[in-house]
Order: structure tokens, then sequence, then C-alpha cells
């Protein structure tokens, strides 16, 4: 289909040079290898071959959620797809589901989930920070994704207003004083998904997990490899620790 005004796109020149922008219309996009009015790649094709002012090769690209991590606005560290991938998978959620999530961020979790999940799921989002939420309204905006997320600035400690949720997911510093609200809003055998830096707060979450049960803490660690003739091998630098996930299932009391 053709390209409209304000779609978004990857301009990818090369391995090192990948851009994530809106055709929009007698705007300039540069870079160190050349220029190209964005207007004239309306009506173009995702896959199309363009050329820059100097003559060299660029492509127009679908973003998909690895672009998205690469261009969106951020304000703080977020979380890295290797991560949200397996939180998602692990968490059972799927479209028409119930999703809370705390802290916002700048939203790269939340519009993952809205990415995949689609209009059918709920996914509410809690930050105690206005900055961050603007950020993550901004990127849901970008994308296209705003009526499917709702937006609330309240501390998820102080209460959830939603009730029989399917998943909550939480990252911010201190989840275990967080668990009495959790408690309260999660369904039985829904998925809580904690996301933490450090092997002290795992630590500190242990305890707070009595009403939990298929309790794990996990790290993953994901490795890339250089594809160059004759010199196939693991790159010198990569992200290696990102943080812990620790997930578990709410279970029924028997008094």
């Amino acid at each position: 289909m053709p390209l409209n005004e304000g779609d978004p796109v990857v301009i990818w020149v090369d391995p090192k040079r990948i851009y994530l922008v809106k055709l929009i219309q007698n705007k300039v996009f540069s870079t160190d290898k050349g220029y190209i009015d964005l207007g004239k790649l309306i009506g173009l094709e995702y896959g199309s071959e363009i050329l820059l002012s100097t003559g060299i090769k660029a492509y127009l690209l679908k973003p998909t959620p690895i672009d998205l991590y690469r261009g969106l606005k951020r304000l703080s560290q977020v979380l890295y797809p290797k991560d949200i991938g397996y939180i998602i998978y692990s968490s059972g959620v799927q479209p028409g589901s119930t999703i809370v999530e705390a802290g916002t961020g700048s939203g790269f979790l939340t519009l993952s989930l809205a990415y995949f999940l689609g209009n059918s799921t709920k996914i509410v989002t809690y930050d105690v920070r206005e900055d961050m939420q603007d950020i993550a309204k901004r990127n849901a905006s970008y994308l296209g994704l705003s009526d499917r997320i709702i937006f609330k600035l309240k501390d998820i400690r102080e209460g959830i207003e939603e009730v029989n949720v399917d998943a909550i997911f939480l990252d911010m510093p201190d989840p275990w004083n967080a668990m009495e609200t959790v408690r309260k809003a999660l369904k039985p055998s829904g998925s809580l998904i904690i996301f933490v830096p450090t092997v002290n707060q795992i630590e500190k979450v242990i305890p707070s997990l009595s009403d939990f049960v298929d309790v794990h803490a996990e790290e993953l660690i994901i490795r890339e490899y250089q594809m160059k003739e004759n010199a196939v091998r693991p790159r010198n630098i990569g992200v290696i620790h990102t943080g812990y996930i620790i997930r578990g299932r709410k279970r029924i009391k028997v008094s």
C-alpha cells in the first residue's frame, strides 16, 4: 500500500544508521550519508529503495518493535526487547486481557503490550511522575496506539482501581510495598511480573510473595554475533545485564 503523510517509516541506510521518522511534506531528513525530502517518499511503499542526496542507497522499512525501541523518546532507562518479549510470553496475556502496569516510564512495555495485543485488550498504566507519562503519551500518539492505553497519574501502592485483573507488571524501586493492592486487584491464577535491576531487590521481594505459587527469578542474556565474511564471532560489546524478572501466579488461600 502507498505510504501517506504522517506514516512512520524506518529509513535503513546501514546497520549503524537506522532512523525512525514520520513522512511530512517539506521536511528534510538528514544524515552524515546524505539527505532526502521526506515529502518525496509519500506514495512509495514499505520496502522501497531510495537514494540519498549523495547517491547512497537507503530503504524504507515498516517499523517493528525493535525499530521503535531505537527511535522513540525516553527520559530514563527502559526495558529491553529481550526482557519485554519474555515478560509478555510468560505472563499468559492475550487479546481481551485486562492488564495493569506500574510505572509507566517512557512507555516501552506499555506500547509493546498495545502493539501485540490489539484493541480488545484493556491496558492501564500507573505512574507517579507526570513528566514520564507525558513522554509515554507522546510515544503512544506517534505510533497511533493512544486509544489502546489508559494512563493514570497515581501511586499504585495507594490502590488499584481495576479488579479481576489478568496480569500486573511492576517496574518500580520498591514493588514489595505494592503487594497489598496487587493481591486485591489480581484474579486467582493471574500473573504478577516484577522487573528489578539488583539482587538486593529480589531479596526484599521474596517475603512479600506468600500469596503466589510458581515463583521464579530469572535473568536473560542475549549475545549478538558480527556478520562478516571469514570473521563471524560474538561482538566485542553488547548488553549483558539489564535486570531480573520475578514472576509468580496468585493462589487462593484456604482457611
